[in-house]
Order: structure tokens, then sequence, then C-alpha cells
């Protein structure tokens, strides 16, 4: 952590009534080579471990997360052109600093949504309803 951009995808029970995450998967540990070239790119390999952990463990994707270098938690043109998940209504996260931030607060943090198309929309934790929330349960 501090040191490059990294990622994870957060998950959900597959039958749950709800998108509460009680499990994640690290990039890396999916497609071992996502990181090679400074920033992240995630190969097909990784995809196919995805799905085959979700299956496997009775996971749905429910968001992605990644770090950004500096304190900027908006989409770079590169996060627009490829969606993690590129599905209609998926969530994107993004924390600054290399995830070098609270632990226990979303406060810097960046929450996009997918809306199909490579078009996205920004959802600021300033104004009222909150498309994402952390819990401690």
């Amino acid at each position: 952590m501090g040191e490059r951009e990294s990622g994870a995808f957060l998950l959900a029970p597959q039958d749950g009534p709800s998108d509460h995450v009680t499990a994640f998967i690290c990039y890396d540990d999916l497609d071992p080579n996502a990181y090679q070239g400074g920033a992240i790119a995630f190969h097909a390999v990784g995809h196919a471990a995805l799905w085959g952990h979700c299956r496997k463990n009775k996971l749905r994707v429910v968001a992605d997360v990644h770090t950004h270098p500096g304190r900027n938690v908006g989409q770079s043109p590169i996060d627009k052109r490829n969606p993690m998940i590129p599905v209609q209504d998926h969530t994107a996260i993004i924390v600054p600093n290399f995830g070098n931030t609270s632990w226990w607060s979303l406060d810097g943090a960046g929450i996009h949504e997918y809306l199909g198309n490579f078009e996205w929309r920004s959802h600021p934790l300033s104004r009222g309803k909150h498309r994402v929330s952390l819990t401690l349960w």
C-alpha cells in the first residue's frame, strides 16, 4: 500500500437480499500481471478467475475499488474507457493517495456508477443520499 495503484473487487453473497459486502479479492490475486506496467491492467485471465471464485464461493461482485496516486478521485480517461465490470449500474470506488487514508470513512473517496456505453455518473458524498455506505456490520 502507498506505492502504486492497486485494487479489489467487493463481493456479497450470491443469494443475499442486499449488496452488503462480506468479502473481497484483490486484482493481483486473480491476475498476477495486473500491476506490471505501474497502472492497473486487468486481463481476461483475471476475469475468468474472478467468475470462477464467485461461482465456487457463491458470491457476486457488487463494486470494485482501486487507488489513485494523489488526491484526485475522479475517473481518469483510462478508467472511463475500461470499466472493471462493464455492466450498467456497477459501482466503481476510487480511493486517494494509494490507499493511505482512513479505514473508517469514505471521505475523500470517489463513487462512480457505470451507466453503460462508457458513460458514468459520479456520486459526491457531500450530497444527501449515498450510493454506498461504510458500516462495521
